[in-house]
C-alpha cells in the first residue's frame, strides 16, 4: 500500500501527465492554493518528470545509490531555494529525492511504458511503423488497432479493410492479425491483406498461416488466397509474381494448378478434360487478358477453348 507521501506523489504525476480526472484535478488545484510551498514542489516534480527518460537506467537500480545520486543533483539544482518557514533545505531535498526515486523505480516505469498499455488506433491511408520494426501501409478506408502490450506481451493487431504488411521476424512472438473470426500468424514476411468484402491475401515473400475456427492453410511466396463468397472454403492460386498486373510464372506446372491460379486471379471457372489436367505448362504471362492466356495454354496443351457463357472449357483436340 502506498504511504500518504507516495499517494500524493502519484496523484501529482497523474496531474502533470494530464491523466487526472476532473475530481483529481480539482483536488490538486485546491492543494496548490493551500501552501506557498506546494506550487514550488509541483514545479520541481514537473522538471524531474520531463527528464525521466534521460535519467532512466537499464537493469536494476540500487535504491541507496539512486538516493545519493538524485540528492546531490537536486542540491545542486535547488541550492538557492528559500524553503517555507520551519522547513530546512535538507528535509525538503530528502523528501523530493525520495519522491524522485519513486518516479524512477515505480511511476517512472509506468511513464516510460504506459503507451504500450493502451490500444492505439490508426485509420485512413498512411504508413504505420510499429515499435518492433514492422511497417504497415494502410489503404484509404482501412483501420488498424494495435492491442495493449504490443512488443512486450504480444504482437497482435486487428485489421479492417486493406493493408500491406512488412513484418519483422521474431520467432518468440509471432505477429498476429485478427480479421474477425479469422487470424493470420506471421513469423516475418511481406504480404498484402484485403478484408473489405471477402478476404484476399497475397504473399510477396516469406510464409504465413491463416486460421479460422475449423481449418487453416499455409501460404508461401507467390500464393494468392481468396475466400469464396459462401465463406465455406478458401481458393488458393500459386506461381504469382504480381497480383495487380496478373503476372504469373509457370515452370513445368501441372495444368490443374494453372487453371486454379487462373480461377483465383480472373474470377472465372475453367474446366479441362481429365487427360489434360496433369500436363506440364511452362509459360510467363504479364497483363494479358484472360482470352489470350487461355488460347496460349490451349495451344501448349493441344486443346481447344470452348466458351460456355461465363465459364470456359479446355477440350482435347481429336
Amino acid at each position: 500500500m502506498l504511504t500518504p507521501d507516495e499517494a500524493l506523489y502519484a496523484l501529482l504525476c497523474k496531474y502533470l501527465l494530464k491523466e487526472a480526472d476532473s475530481n483529481e484535478q480539482q483536488w490538486v488545484n485546491t492543494w496548490l492554493q493551500a501552501s506557498p510551498e506546494h506550487p514550488v514542489l509541483l514545479a520541481s516534480l514537473d522538471r524531474l518528470l520531463r527528464t525521466a527518460p534521460e535519467q532512466a537506467v537499464p537493469g536494476a537500480m540500487d535504491t541507496e545509490m539512486a538516493w545519493r545520486l538524485l540528492s546531490s543533483r537536486i542540491v545542486e539544482r535547488d541550492a538557492t531555494f528559500d524553503g517555507p518557514a520551519g522547513a530546512s533545505l535538507k528535509s525538503y531535498t530528502r523528501w523530493l529525492a525520495a519522491a524522485s526515486i519513486l518516479l524512477l523505480l515505480g511511476i517512472g516505469t509506468w511513464y516510460l511504458t504506459h503507451q504500450n498499455e493502451r490500444q492505439i488506433n490508426y485509420s485512413g491511408a498512411q504508413l504505420v511503423k510499429l515499435d518492433d520494426g514492422t511497417s504497415i501501409q494502410l489503404d484509404t478506408a482501412a483501420t488498424l488497432q494495435v492491442l495493449p502490450g504490443f512488443g512486450q506481451k504480444n504482437r497482435k493487431v486487428i485489421l479492417t479493410g486493406k493493408a500491406e504488411f512488412d513484418v519483422t521476424t521474431n520467432a518468440a512472438h509471432p505477429f498476429i492479425i485478427d480479421l474477425g473470426g479469422q487470424a493470420i500468424t506471421v513469423l516475418g514476411t511481406r504480404f498484402s491483406v484485403d478484408n473489405r468484402r471477402q478476404l484476399r491475401v497475397f504473399i510477396h515473400s516469406g510464409k504465413i498461416k491463416l486460421s479460422r475456427k475449423h481449418d487453416s492453410v499455409i501460404l508461401s511466396a507467390g500464393m494468392l488466397l481468396e475466400e469464396d463468397t459462401s465463406r465455406q472454403h478458401y481458393q488458393v492460386g500459386a506461381h504469382i509474381t504480381d497480383v495487380a498486373t496478373h503476372a504469373v510464372v509457370f515452370k513445368d506446372t501441372p495444368l490443374r494448378e494453372v487453371l486454379q491460379t487462373i480461377h483465383v486471379l480472373y474470377h472465372v471457372n475453367v474446366t479441362a478434360d481429365v487427360a489434360l489436367l496433369e500436363l506440364p505448362v511452362t509459360a510467363t504471362y504479364t497483363g494479358e487478358p484472360l482470352e489470350r492466356v487461355l488460347e496460349a495454354i490451349a495451344y501448349l496443351s493441344n486443346a481447344n477453348v470452348i466458351n460456355k457463357g461465363a465459364d470456359y472449357e479446355l477440350r482435347k483436340q481429336e
